[in-house]
């Protein structure tokens, strides 16, 4: 054996007497390695950490911060400053200066301090820099395969963390999911930033976490309520219930009931009551028919208590939400898809749980796991009216799917090259009575569709400008083509005629939906270049397309005040849908809001504050019809800031055009008419300005699907 020559020992054995398997001596070199005269090495020690503090290091790093960035929060991360890159873009990022905020107290800056010059230049902040932020995980690779130097587990790299900009511990809140089309985007950081910067002022930030807030309350089911089934109506209140939804339900219409099936099989239910009842689809079919109309029994009565009406209609629909399980999975026919439709058509009347999204997927897989996209065979040897019923439950289910999608930003559950089964002309008992405001929406949807996949998808969004604009005039011919083809009695300047009509109560709101629905659609369509956090990822000021981007903002605000001139004078209940009473007008209140940030100075400013002012308005009449149930105070705290930055930009006047060279500002030269001349920066990444900040939902206890207006 070789002498002991005082080598240092080591814990564990080397490289050599691991692989022969003999025992190590621990010295370096080891007295087997001397004897043999091998090379002595010892593996690199890497200290083993526990699996609990390794997922919590890991969970760390790629949660965004427990809140989000305030306005007023920037110049504690001295992001103000002209320190530049030897690039000449700024030298911090989005991800530095949420890291840097979770480690210090923000310092705060009242509203008063925010002098022009600082407003001007978090424009930069809050839109050019935000780009490059975004441009950057373009540009850092994605693995983490790189080599480990320090012994830790591997983490997320910062371009990871910023393309999941909004996504957080989902055990810890209820986090949703919007597409950066939706209105909702406002409420995401770079929106907040960028409404804050344009206003002068840090009050949004609260305004918009209170929007939010007020949404959550909305988002679930009572898990007792849907367990716990509640009696029925009585005979004769029933029937009452029945005929308040097909005279006067507004989706009745689409022909998913067959009013004479319908009301024969009640009859048979009502004189077997002793027997018990084992059709789950009948059962869950009838009581969202209960639900929807004893809504509508209220409103026609002027009953003024929501609580208790809402109270009320909540027991039908549980009851047929207790058995939705059974619905989807168990041998069922046809009538557990209409029942999955009548309770989606619930969930989007105005204060119902907000739970369409997931039943009118639910609707549509099960209507397609049945073939009711397909047309008919021969072979089947169905029936003529079997048939058209079969395709009018399906189209109902489109309707609704592509809508909600278009609404949310979220994916539809209906691919349209699957589609085969007809749009019919006729309704299964051979009348056409209102079908032509049936087939408008439902060939509304298709274009919808259109407008989802190809302009606001996530592969829609990597296009070229000059793609995207392409796409954008096709459709919107398609649209217009739409709306001219619409026949003269579903027009909205002649929803007043009083030459009588049938079902006037339902002609008039299916006119008004038509309405809604066609400008909804205008503003989808320039969603991309008209929000500024979106269209300043896509062209600098010299682009050939500044003159587009303009005209995308002044449709996007037209739009938005065909749909507020309406509501001086329509008389809205608390039967009509959220989408009508709710979504539509504050799409229209949020794009008016922006166009009015971005060209103060314009003679219309005087009379688009005054339609916010009035669509203030109509939230209070629906904060007051609902019994405070539903309660919005937004529309009619953003008018003070809108008029704020209508008043700070007749004071500051012109800005300065003496700006660094990478910065794109938000306000422009304007040209001979006083529009400006280009809108935004570039950029080559949309992830960030998919979800809301996951701010927004701290604290927040709810738990459920999203809530969708």
């Amino acid at each position: 054996m070789a002498p002991n020559r005082g080598r240092v020992k080591i814990s564990q054995a080397c490289s050599h007497c691991r692989k022969k398997k003999v025992k190590c001596d621990g010295s370096d070199p080891c007295g087997n390695c001397l004897d043999r005269g091998k090379q002595c090495s010892y593996p690199v020690l890497q200290r083993r950490g526990r699996k609990g503090n390794e997922q919590r290091t890991i969970r760390s790093r790629a949660s965004p911060a427990k809140t989000i960035e305030r306005p007023n929060d920037w110049g504690g991360c001295n992001v103000f400053s002209n320190t530049t890159t030897t690039t000449g873009r700024p030298s911090f990022s989005i991800a530095e200066m949420r890291q840097e905020q979770i480690h210090r107290e923000p310092s705060l800056a009242s509203p008063s301090q925010i002098s022009p010059n600082i407003v001007e230049t978090a424009d930069r902040v809050a839109v050019g820099e935000i780009a490059f932020s975004i441009g950057l995980s373009r540009t850092l690779p994605h693995g983490n395969d790189t080599e480990n130097v320090h012994g830790r587990p591997p983490t997320p790299r910062d371009s990871e963390i910023d393309r999941e900009e909004a996504t957080m511990d989902l055990q810890a809140i209820n986090w949703e999911h919007h597409g950066p089309g939706s209105w909702l985007s406002i409420c995401s950081t770079p929106g907040v930033q960028w409404v804050s910067a344009k206003a002068g002022t840090t009050r949004f930030y609260e305004i918009a976490q209170d929007l939010v807030m007020g949404w959550t309350k909305k988002l679930t089911l009572a898990t007792d309520s849907i367990r716990e089934r509640c009696p029925e109506p009585g005979v004769e209140t029933a029937w009452k219930y029945v005929s308040a939804y097909f005279e006067n339900s507004r989706d009745s219409v689409f022909g998913v009931i067959q009013r004479s099936n319908f009301e024969s099989r009640l009859r048979i239910h009502f004189q077997n009551a002793d027997r018990p009842d084992e059709d789950v689809a009948w059962y869950a079919l009838r009581n969202a028919v209960y639900a929807i109309g004893r809504r509508l029994v209220a409103s026609l009565d002027g009953t003024r208590d929501f609580a208790e009406i809402q109270l009320e209609s909540l027991r039908f629909f549980h009851n047929a939400f207790s058995v939705f399980s059974e619905l989807l999975f168990r041998p069922s026919g046809l009538m557990a898809v209409q029942a999955l439709v009548v309770m989606t058509s619930f969930a989007e009347l105005l204060g119902s749980p907000a739970v369409e999204y997931m039943l009118c997927t639910s609707a549509v897989r099960l209507a397609q796991s049945k073939g009711l996209h397909r047309q008919s065979s021969r072979a089947w040897n169905l029936q003529r009216s079997e048939i058209l019923h079969r395709n009018w439950v399906f189209w109902a289910a489109y309707f609704y799917d592509k809508n909600i999608a278009l609404r949310s930003g979220r994916p539809s559950a209906i691919d349209d090259d699957e589609i085969s089964c007809e749009i019919p002309n006729e309704f299964p008992d051979g009348s056409r009575s209102g079908i032509e405001a049936v087939i408008a929406a439902i060939e509304h949807a298709r274009i919808c569709a259109k407008i989802s996949k190809q302009l606001l998808s996530a592969r829609a969004l990597n296009r070229s400008p000059e793609s995207l604009f392409d796409i954008m005039t096709t459709l919107e011919n398609k649209l217009q083509a739409w709306r001219n083809c619409l026949p003269d009695h579903l027009t909205l300047a002649k929803q007043n005629d009083t030459r009588p009509s049938r079902n006037s109560y339902q002609c008039r709101t299916n006119i008004l939906r038509l309405h809604y629905l066609y400008w909804g659609s205008v503003i989808a369509l320039n969603a991309n270049f008209h929000y500024p956090w979106i269209s300043s990822l896509f062209a600098r000021p010299e682009s050939p397309f500044e003159d587009r981007m303009l005209k995308s903002s002044i449709q996007a605000a037209e739009a938005s005040r065909q749909i507020l001139s309406t509501l001086k004078d329509t008389e809205f209940d608390t039967s009509y849908p959220s989408p009508i009473i709710f979504y539509f007008p504050m799409l229209a209140v949020i794009n008016l809001f922006i166009y009015i940030l971005k060209m103060p100075t314009l003679e219309t400013v005087r009379s688009d504050l005054a339609l916010l002012d009035l669509a203030g308005g109509h939230f209070a009449k629906v904060h007051f019809l609902t019994s405070s149930q539903v309660s919005f105070t937004f529309a009619r705290e953003i008018v003070g800031l809108a008029n704020k930055a209508a008043r700070r930009a007749k004071v500051v006047g012109p800005r300065s055009t003496n700006l660094p060279s990478d910065y794109s500002p938000a306000f422009l030269p304007v040209n001979m008419s006083g529009e400006p001349a280009s809108v935004f920066t570039s950029s080559d990444n949309f992830e960030a300005l998919n979800t809301l900040s996951p701010g927004f939902f701290e604290n927040l206890s709810a738990a459920g699907d999203m809530i969708i207006f």
